[in-house]
């Protein structure tokens, strides 16, 4: 027996084709980014070959046609002004899956958009009832043919193979206006209007065209479809198509207007911007280089990938919700995959996660492997399982970050509304331990028929005489006065003020670090009312904002809530209890325990019961 070794050649039935096809089969504006990544693809092959006079911001017509009147729809077309020749279309544009038909088989510089040859015919093929024609006009020729889907095995037809027309001509025979398309004057007359340099250099050679005509649009979903029945619903187009990853590029590079039936809807289609919080500015992490230890950086490069995270200043959602994703991009910026956000391998779900988005731009040599035909999602990998792993940390860390920033905005946004009521109690603590002070030593101060200090004549005041009067008690209660005033006269006493402070902890200055603009912080450690040494010598308390009391409060409804208005009351009383206390003992140096139960009551219950009226209505 002979051993031959001859090759068998691949052999593919178009079966094949409706497996892929499936996952085509989405929103036209999708398909239209395809169409449009052709076009410039072909500008920049042009340009390249010294064929393409413009350098850049190459003009394309994208024309939404509505059906009616007994002719069918809606139908669309893509008009852009490279052109091609018959060969290219023959050898590139039939083979499916040609990957090498974004460069014309030829190493190029153009950086194109690539991809596998499949995403604009696969819409042709799918997406459209009645097939989509691809019409092209170079050097004064003409090269037709329809894409569509059949029962045998076939792929489409053509209809023109390098024969001789005019532009014009060429024109007409893309857009019949039997088959709904409107006819080519109507796109000659907007040139003539919007672009005269263009069709004096298509009347002199200069350009070529290529028509891109679909026929009769397949309708994605009734709900959320621009296409309704036979008609355009022409402003979600134009925000699909905004919004398509695919068109990113194009819609930078190219000059894209839309038409409408033929009239200008959108003279030049733009991205549309996303405001960035400026608090939050970008930040780029490198991916690590052991993630993929068998690979290297392309030539040119430092690192396999870098990742740019941004944070919107609005929440990606509704019509924008396609821009809160990662989106992969090669060592060029082509865009070879999209991960939502929602989508990544993320351990907690967060309000913060809707203003997130970024760029994930990889730069290791195998990177071509892991990209698949659609371009929506990475070949499924271990490389690219722990990519997108350490993608989804990365945002984590920046979720965090943002989590804390908040909570510490949010706390101090309730201390400013804490600081309104602050200020009320203040004001009505002072008045309340001023008033009590002149009850506790009225009958200290001497009676002017009285032969002087120390004589016998009786005290003025609740106190009298006997027990609790002022002969008794009177020297030790002059005596501790005394001490009092002569207090202010100390260097020590300069510094205190006559009545307590109650300050917010993490908010007020604290009269320590007086100028510097810094509080004091305590931590939930800390007692609720708090006091140390260097409080006590400028007479202050401290609300502790950190206890888990407070916390809790303040989760509760916020500063403004019954809770912590409740919390910051009873600091207060607290501290009118300590500070009448105090008094006490300066007025009478011993205390018995039922005489400070019943006095603290009675102050507390007084001190609550005559709140402002403002305080009880807030």
């Amino acid at each position: 027996m002979t051993i031959t070794h001859e090759r068998i050649k691949t052999v593919i039935h178009y079966d094949m084709l409706d497996t892929i096809g499936r996952q085509f089969r989405f929103k036209h504006a999708k398909g239209t980014a395809e169409w449009l990544k052709n076009s410039l693809d072909h500008y920049l092959r042009l340009h390249e070959a010294g064929a393409e006079p413009w350098s850049g911001q190459w003009p394309v017509l994208v024309n939404l046609i509505d059906g009616g009147k007994g002719l069918p729809g809606p139908n669309l077309a893509v008009i852009d002004f490279g052109g091609t020749s018959y060969d290219d279309v023959q050898h590139f544009l039939l083979h499916w899956g040609d990957r090498s038909a974004a460069t014309h088989g030829h190493t190029s510089t153009a950086h194109v958009t690539g991809g596998h040859g499949n995403g604009g015919k696969f819409y042709m093929r799918e997406m459209w009832r009645n097939g989509a024609r691809f019409l092209t006009w170079r050097d004064g020729k003409m090269t037709s043919l329809v894409v569509d889907k059949r029962a045998d095995g076939t792929t489409g037809e053509w209809e023109a193979r390098d024969e001789p027309a005019t532009w014009r001509a060429a024109l007409r025979a893309a857009l019949p206006a039997s088959e709904g398309l409107r006819g080519g004057d109507e796109i000659i007359a907007y040139l003539e209007t919007h672009q005269p340099r263009l069709l004096t250099e298509l009347d002199a050679g200069r350009h070529g065209l290529t028509v891109v005509a679909g026929r009769r649009a397949v309708q994605v979903r009734s709900s959320n479809s621009a296409v309704s029945g036979r008609r355009w619903d022409a402003q979600r187009f134009v925000d699909e198509l905004r919004d398509a990853a695919q068109a990113r590029r194009p819609i930078m590079e190219l000059a894209i207007s839309i038409l409408v039936n033929g009239e200008l809807r959108v003279p030049r289609l733009t991205p549309e911007t996303v405001p960035e919080d400026p608090d939050w500015p970008e930040e780029t992490v490198t991916l690590p280089g052991d993630l993929i230890p068998d690979d290297a950086p392309l030539p040119g490069f430092s690192s396999l990938g870098e990742l740019r995270l941004k944070k919107a200043a609005i929440p990606l959602t509704g019509k924008r919700k396609d821009r809160n994703a990662v989106h992969v991009v090669d060592s060029v910026g082509n865009l070879i995959a999209s991960y939502p956000v929602a989508e990544l391998p993320l351990a907690n779900r967060s309000p913060v996660l809707p203003f997130l988005h970024g760029d994930l731009q990889l730069t290791f040599t195998t990177v071509d492997t892991y990209v698949q035909n659609d371009r929506e999602r990475l070949v499924d990998a271990p490389a690219t399982a722990a990519i997108l792993a350490w993608v989804a940390g990365r945002i984590e860390e920046r979720v965090d970050a943002l989590e804390s920033a908040q909570r510490q905005q949010a706390h101090k946004r309730d201390l400013d509304v804490a600081a309104a009521l602050n200020d009320v109690l203040s004001k009505h603590a002072r008045h309340f331990l001023q008033t009590l002070q002149a009850e506790i030593f009225v009958d200290l101060v001497d009676d002017p028929q009285d032969g002087g200090a120390g004589g016998t004549g009786q005290g003025q005041g609740h106190g009298g005489t006997g027990s609790g009067g002022g002969r008794e008690n009177g020297q030790d209660g002059r005596a501790a006065l005394a001490v009092a005033r002569e207090e202010p006269r100390t260097k020590e006493r300069t510094r205190r003020t006559r009545f307590p402070r109650v300050l917010l902890s993490g908010r007020d200055e604290d009269p320590a670090r007086a100028g510097t603009g810094e509080s004091k912080i305590l931590t939930e450690r800390h007692p609720p009312l708090h006091q140390d040494d260097e409080d006590r010598r400028h007479n202050v308390w401290w609300i502790n904002t950190m206890h888990p009391f407070a916390q809790a409060a303040l989760k509760s409804g916020g500063a403004e809530g019954n809770a912590f208005r409740s919390y910051q009351l009873f600091m207060f009383r607290d501290v009118v209890q300590r500070e009448a206390l105090r008094m006490w003992q300066q007025r009478q140096a011993e205390l018995d325990l039922s005489t400070i139960e019943n006095e603290l009551d009675d102050y507390s219950n007084r001190f609550l019961a005559e709140l402002p009226e403002e305080l009880l209505l807030a």
